[in-house]
């Protein structure tokens, strides 16, 4: 509810109960007023960090996506030698490969 709102609701509730008993309450509504227009700029200052910190969540998230796009992609040696090895050892041994035509060894 807004400032004029609920200023308009308070003084019809004032005029409804007339002028005695609207003296004996006003400073009572006087309190309402207040606290409520220091809760509405509380609401509006929370809305405004909220605001900011979203953005600036945005903004972070993007800012780590492209330092992560700049880290070059680097080849780790031990992978790359285990699968060399696990390679050379996964080829079939075949025997014709050791013997020539005459049945001799290859060099």
């Amino acid at each position: 509810m807004d400032y004029k709102t609920y200023d308009s609701k308070i003084s019809s509730m004032l005029e409804k109960i007339g002028n005695e008993a609207s003296d004996k309450i006003l400073d009572d509504v006087a309190v309402l007023l207040t606290d409520n227009q220091s809760m509405n700029e509380s609401l509006k200052n929370k809305d405004e960090e909220i605001e900011k910190l979203k953005d600036n969540y945005s903004k972070l998230q993007k800012v780590n996506a492209n330092l992560l796009l700049q880290i070059p992609a680097i080849k780790d040696e031990e992978i790359e030698k285990k699968k060399e090895i696990e390679q050379k050892t996964q080829t079939s041994f075949s025997w014709k490969d050791c013997f020539d035509e005459k049945g001799k060894f290859k060099n």
